[in-house]
């Protein structure tokens, strides 16, 4: 969080109440010069605008047996916490658990383009676990067992080691009953712009996990197979709904910022995208 309480007041607004009732700890980090509006919330005052820095201390001070990812344009639906908590009893075996993205920024060119483009697979329904690419951190819930040392890792260790390798091994579950709305209407400019960010600031978290020949073939694997994966994913998700061609156009193009992002920020780092992404 940026700026402020103010930023998240719908997603605190719909997660309350039924945080309260189930006796769970909601975790706010980021810039904060406000009151805690309840009981069980729990604010770590940290200003700094690297979403993945914040991202990693606010899981890493989380004292909860499940960890549930929040963010700003992600607004849980009724029943959400309750849904996370079930599914993580009824899959004991699986280190993360899955829910759906419900797009809330359908009606116009933009939001629709930008949904499609990111979280697209991640619509219900979704019996089981989209099958080509890990989850947006949105969309998931850890077990702590996972994230036992968190604290000595670094900023976007979470987004671009841990998910990945938790989604390769098999150890993630979907469970469609767990709904958030998403809200993000930002522009066309804005959309491609956070597909670059996006994209850079979690290739470039990995990038000192790989030697330079390494940095080079997944540079170029990005550029070769990004732009064609979320196109395919984009023009599945729309559910036999026809593309117009400013929306078709628009989806290519943030899915060509996105492979731009990722080769950037694996030849060249995550440079200040982290502080940009949404």
């Amino acid at each position: 969080m940026r700026e402020g309480l103010a930023e998240i007041a719908a997603v605190l607004e719909a997660l309350l109440p039924e945080a309260e009732a189930v006796g769970a700890e909601v975790v706010v980090v980021g810039e904060i010069g406000a009151p805690a509006p309840a009981g069980c919330v729990r604010l770590l005052h940290l200003p700094l605008p690297d979403m993945l820095a914040l991202r990693r201390h606010g899981l890493g001070e989380a004292s909860g047996e499940v960890l549930a990812i929040g963010e700003d344009h992600a607004v849980p639906r009724p029943g959400w916490c309750r849904a996370v908590i079930r599914a993580h009893a009824e899959h004991p075996e699986a280190a993360a658990v899955v829910g759906c993205l419900v797009n809330a920024t359908a009606a116009t060119l933009a939001g629709r383009a930008n949904f499609l483009a990111f979280a697209a697979p991640w619509q219900p329904p979704m019996p089981t676990l989209p099958p080509e690419r890990p989850p947006p951190s949105s969309a998931l819930s850890v077990k702590r067992a996972a994230l036992a040392d968190i604290g000595s890792r670094p900023p976007g260790w979470f987004e671009a080691e841990l998910i990945p390798s938790l989604f390769a091994a098999g150890e993630m579950a979907a469970d469609e009953r767990i709904l958030v709305d998403h809200f993000q209407d930002h522009g066309s400019l804005w959309s491609i712009r956070n597909a670059y960010d996006s994209a850079r600031s979690s290739y470039g978290a990995a990038r000192s996990t790989l030697d330079p020949a390494a940095r080079r073939r997944v540079a170029r694997w990005a550029l070769a197979n990004i732009p064609t994966r979320l196109r395919q994913e984009a023009h599945a998700g729309a559910q036999g709904t026809r593309m117009t061609l400013p929306e078709s156009t628009l989806i290519s193009l943030i899915a060509l910022a996105a492979a731009l992002g990722a080769a950037t920020g694996t030849l060249r780092g995550p440079g200040i995208s982290a502080d940009r992404v949404a």
